[in-house]
């Protein structure tokens, strides 16, 4: 990653006390970088489709802050963005599943036969090279789309924003961050915890947005952030685990090893989950709105 898109990146802050100024700025600056990453593909360097998805997910969580001011407003930006960020997905979700079979492969020890794991790379691999045609048709597709958003943006009236908005939307994400924790954690089932990390990333990201203005605890940002880490990797298995099923002869000896590392993966994420959500919702608020409170006069 370059040195510009570092400081960009890191750019994902609200960094003076307006707030419906700092919304607009975070916007603007996320969909012109989500355009950068898209007009800066290749046929073999496909990287910036990565970045321009996880843009995506950063806007939903920003006009997550309005869904209870402007409900409008955040359905339109939310689907809007979440519709752009699926017509990239065919060749994202390729990817990963190599990366992630190699992860695999590189802690087998023996587990499973290396034929195996060669099988899946083929399949793979083939995959990949049929989807990079229509990913580089819909990264085009989807950089129009979001050059006509931007011209809007700037013609449109502005977002709005204030503290007890944000807060509201703050202490909502967390609860139902914590309240999807729980369902994932009594049926261990795949839907249910891509719900939890979906739900709990959207919170991380929300954070992050406030943690100049009010810094979070650094160990509770961190663990969020390995948290979300975690169930992204157990998400990564579950698309896996899809995929084997389009090749019999790989699937059974994998499906013991996925389903191990799965387990891991959620015994840390579980045990994480402790100490970042033992607060109740209605607690939560009070703490968090002390502590804004006293960091922003």
């Amino acid at each position: 990653m370059s040195e510009k898109l570092l400081i960009v990146v890191d750019n994902f802050v609200f960094q003076t006390r307006n707030l419906s100024a700092e919304l607009n700025r975070v916007v603007l600056q996320q969909a012109r970088l989500a355009r950068e990453q898209l007009q800066s593909l290749t046929s073999t360097q496909l990287e910036g489709i990565h970045g321009a998805r996880k843009c995506f997910k950063r806007l939903r969580a920003c006009y997550r802050l309005l869904k209870s001011s402007d409900r409008a407003t955040f359905l339109q930006g939310n689907q809007f963005f979440r519709d752009l960020s699926a017509k990239l997905s065919v060749l994202r979700d390729t990817q990963v599943m190599r990366q992630t079979l190699l992860s695999l492969r590189a802690g087998n020890h023996g587990l499973v036969d290396t034929t195996v794991f060669d099988q899946l790379e083929r399949q793979l691999a083939l995959q990949q090279r049929e989807s990079i045609a229509q990913a580089m048709a819909q990264a085009q597709l989807v950089s129009d789309q979001l050059g006509q958003f931007l011209r809007r943006y700037n013609q449109a009236e502005k977002l709005t924003l204030d503290s007890d908005v944000l807060l509201r939307a703050l202490v909502k994400s967390y609860a139902v961050a914590r309240r999807s924790w729980k369902p994932a954690r009594h049926s261990g089932d795949d839907d249910d915890c891509h719900h939890w990390r979906k739900c709990t990333k959207y919170y991380w990201y929300q954070l992050r947005l406030i943690s100049l203005l009010c810094p979070p605890p650094k160990t509770q940002l961190n663990s969020l952030d390995r948290l979300c880490n975690l169930l992204g990797d157990y998400h990564d298995l579950a698309v896996l685990k899809v995929q084997l099923a389009e090749v019999p002869s790989t699937e059974q000896p994998l499906q013991g090893v996925i389903a191990q590392r799965q387990r891991q993966l959620f015994r840390e994420a579980d045990n994480l989950a402790e100490s970042l959500f033992k607060r109740r919702a209605g607690h939560y608020a009070v703490w968090l709105a002390n502590r804004w409170r006293k960091t922003v006069p």
